[in-house]
């Protein structure tokens, strides 16, 4: 490359820095856990193996200062993600109290629920009401606190070359309902973040 080509090459914009005052929502000590025996700890009630989600409770893990003292789980939301949140928060691309917007995020297929939901002894692992959480949780939304989907679930098609494989063989048809004209294979995709009930 020429020396001339690293002065004329564009540069990218400079990334705006969100509201100074958020930038210090918090301290350099990194909590994460608040035990109720704290100044203002009041952690919603969550009763693991309830027979519904509005007697569970939400699963609440925020570090929004609206949600802190009503937190009732440790760790972070979004998963593996959470890293690519703290970047952005880091950098200031993103407000450390951004709140993502739900409109229109239902599930587009129901499942469940199921008896096993409800036993504590078989749900260790996930959160089994977090695919719904505007639709059983919409009352603390509305309150302002910080509850987030551990469930994603969506219609898909999918393009498998091991589909048009067996529709060219004849193992498959298209027949509309599961495989397409086109042989895409329709699917319900469920994206799920661990959610651990350790006792």
């Amino acid at each position: 490359m020429a020396q001339g080509d690293i002065t004329d090459a564009p540069t990218s914009p400079p990334i705006e820095p969100v509201d100074a005052p958020q930038q210090r929502l918090y301290n350099s000590r990194v909590v994460l856990t608040t035990y109720p025996s704290q100044l203002s700890i009041d952690p919603i009630p969550l009763h693991w193996g309830a027979p519904n989600a509005a007697a569970r409770g939400p699963v609440v893990v925020s570090r929004s200062q609206d949600t802190f003292g009503k937190r009732n789980a440790i760790g972070a939301g979004g998963g593996s993600y959470c890293i690519y949140r703290a970047l952005a928060v880091a950098i200031g691309a993103l407000a450390p109290n951004h709140r993502p917007d739900f409109t229109m995020t239902e599930p587009t297929h129901q499942i469940g629920p199921f008896p096993a939901w409800s036993d504590p002894e078989k749900i260790v692992s996930m959160d089994p009401w977090g695919h719904a959480t505007v639709e059983h949780y919409g009352e603390f939304l509305n309150q302002g606190v910080d509850v987030r989907p551990t469930i994603a679930i969506t219609k898909a098609h999918m393009k498998l070359a091991e589909i048009d494989d067996a529709i060219e063989r004849g193992f498959l048809r298209r027949d509309g309902e599961i495989v397409t004209e086109g042989g895409e294979l329709k699917v319900v995709k469920v994206a799920s973040e661990p959610v651990w009930y350790l006792p």
